[in-house]
């Protein structure tokens, strides 16, 4: 239930920021074995789970998550803007649920927690065609992207762009700086990743254009010319836009060094959680809400990869290249 006091907000989430698990103890969890990761989760009261069966990691992550999910939903002042940061799990699940429409039960992917909408009533939209109980945006993407498909264009990465497009354009309809900051350069740096990977599968320019997304900084056009110079060193300096043009250089830079789209990707998740970060600080904005919601997010990635690398009997200094793989710095 939200509340309307930004100070008292700010307050919950410092008394929470000292929760977070921070770097000196992921070194240590990561230098040990995975029951006495196991035990330190356990011991810092990480899950707030103690009935959570015995090594069942993703339990306790999912359960902090979930105390996160709920503990902004109490203390935020603008349900409106941190709505938006929930949605994202909905717009992955609906893409999850045409797939299993469209291909199967067995099409695969994770179900994602954490949105705005039960699972079943997102399924039921899908299955009905129905999607009227969405924000205006997301609903307009939703029916387009059932256009195609009743047109016979099938094209699951096609389909996966104009959702992803719904979820942008509602967020940046919500005039909030922070919000829009975010999400342009959430499309700016997915559009770089997905230039990168249609490089990889040699696709052309065409091809490109339909996996391009609208609302960032950059012009998708100067994405597509700089595509066909073969993302020329030259080209690819003047490419770069905006309020994170730096952040969005350094990514290109190393991208050329490596090739990897994957360098691109945890430039994108390293920029974004700096940007979060910067209205830490903030007592009077929802900043610092959203920013320990990010954060929350990410140390349950970090917590993952460190439980599934012991189990696997991983050695430190593979899981020390993970962690580098997913922080890049």
């Amino acid at each position: 239930m939200p509340q309307n006091s930004a100070i008292y907000a700010v307050s919950r989430i410092r008394s929470r920021e000292r929760s977070l698990i921070d770097r000196e103890t992921v070194k240590r969890m990561s230098e040990g074995t995975a029951e006495e990761a196991w035990r330190m989760l356990t011991e810092m009261g990480y899950g707030a789970k103690p009935d959570a069966e015995y090594m069942d990691s993703e339990a306790l992550i999912e359960s902090e998550l979930e105390r996160t999910n709920a503990l902004i939903k109490e203390v935020t002042t603008d349900e409106r803007l941190t709505d938006i940061f929930f949605l994202g799990a909905d717009a992955t699940n609906l893409k999850l649920f045409l797939k299993r429409r469209l291909i199967g039960a067995d099409a695969g992917g994770i179900y994602a927690h954490g949105g705005l909408y039960e699972s079943k009533e997102l399924m039921r939209m899908v299955q009905a065609k129905d999607y009227k109980p969405l924000p205006e945006k997301m609903a307009a993407a939703m029916d387009r992207a059932e256009t195609e498909i009743s047109a016979g264009r099938i094209d699951p990465a096609r389909i996966s762009t104009i959702i992803d497009q719904g979820y942008i354009d509602h967020a940046l309809a919500s005039g909030n700086a922070f919000v829009t900051a975010y999400f342009k350069a959430t499309c700016d740096f997915d559009n770089l990743i997905a230039m990168a990977r249609m490089k990889a599968l040699g696709a052309d320019e065409k091809r490109l254009e339909t996996l391009l997304l609208t609302g960032g900084d950059i012009d998708p056009k100067a994405i597509v010319k700089a595509y066909q110079s073969h993302m020329g060193e030259g080209y690819a300096k003047g490419l770069p836009a905006g309020e994170m043009k730096a952040e969005l250089q350094k990514a290109l830079e190393e991208y050329a060094q490596s090739g990897d789209a994957a360098a691109l990707e945890r430039a994108r998740d390293n920029a974004l959680m700096r940007l979060a970060s910067r209205g830490k600080n903030d007592i009077d904005t929802i900043a610092p809400v959203i920013g320990f919601l990010l954060a929350k997010r990410q140390e349950a990635k970090v917590v993952r990869l460190i439980m599934t690398a012991l189990r696997n009997r991983l050695g430190a200094d593979v899981i020390a290249e993970r962690m580098r793989m997913l922080y890049g710095e």
